[in-house]
């Protein structure tokens, strides 16, 4: 009998140790924000200052991206010779300065850039803007 109490006894024992709360998982980090792409690529008709259909929309992102970025300068950079002359050139300036300060950026911070020659080079570089937000 002493031995059968003994076993019962080691047995709860044993089943305490298995049944005890376990520590609580310790916590993740915080997963880090993901931020937006710091370059954006919209297209003009040719030889116009005029915005092909889904380019307004991603001038629009772009603003947002600066905000979210905070960003301290948005590039807006256009070929250095522009078909149809430098009423063209300023024109596409202007078009995606006027889509960016409506979605409320600050218009201090932008500037004009020169697109690269490689970038000039590629298909439909000519009508080619790139936005580039600079921290």
């Amino acid at each position: 009998m002493r031995r059968l109490l003994f076993c019962f006894a080691l047995i709860v024992t044993a089943g305490c140790s298995t049944l005890r709360p376990t520590a609580p998982p310790a916590a993740q980090p915080a997963a880090q924000a993901v931020l937006p792409p710091d370059r954006y690529v919209v297209f003009f008709e040719p030889r116009t200052s005029e915005l092909a259909s889904d380019a307004q929309a991603i001038i629009r992102q772009a603003a947002m991206a600066a905000q979210t970025r905070k960003a301290s300068k948005i590039e807006i950079a256009i070929p250095a010779a522009v078909a149809g002359g430098p009423n063209v050139a300023e024109g596409r300036y202007t078009a995606i300065q006027n889509i960016i300060s409506a979605s409320g950026a600050d218009p201090g911070i932008y500037s004009h850039a020169v697109l690269s020659q490689s970038a000039v080079s590629l298909p439909g570089g000519n009508d080619r803007a790139e936005i580039r937000l600079v921290q």
